[in-house]
């Protein structure tokens, strides 16, 4: 009975992969039996975010889940996302640009303290005048 534990089918995997990954909301049901609460941060610089999630919760990490994609170009390889899977029914999702914080109804402050800390990494834009809209030749009549 012991060994059966770690033979954990996974059922159902067409809602799991509903995008180009795994769907964390559904990801996180299927690992912890609940739904989870889920805050979310845009604009954030990822590589950074990935970072700080490494070295802050290290202790914490019980998986992490990637999809990656290769640069011809810099002949490196990159992440589109990565979910970190930590202790105590959490899980950190980063993507493009952005950051989902999945936990459950009794974590409201850890999720508050990790927002705040994870806001420090929002891209900053440099200051550009674009043009919006149409530009009008007004000499051509």
């Amino acid at each position: 009975m012991f060994f059966n534990l770690f033979k954990t089918k996974v059922s159902k995997v067409n809602t799991l992969f509903l995008a180009h990954y795994v769907d964390v909301k559904v990801f996180y049901t299927m690992q912890f039996n609940k739904v989870p609460c889920v805050s979310f941060i845009p604009e954030l610089d990822t590589s950074k975010v990935f970072e700080y999630i490494d070295n802050q919760y290290r202790d914490q990490i019980t998986g992490i889940y990637q999809h990656n994609f290769f640069d011809h170009a810099e002949q490196k390889l990159f992440f589109n996302n990565c979910i970190f899977v930590l202790k105590n029914n959490r899980m950190i999702e980063t993507g493009n640009n952005l950051c989902h914080v999945l936990y459950t109804t009794k974590q409201y402050t850890w999720s508050q303290n990790i927002m705040k800390e994870l806001a420090k990494f929002r891209l900053t834009e440099s200051v550009n005048e674009r043009l919006i809209g149409f530009a009008r030749n007004y000499n051509m009549n």
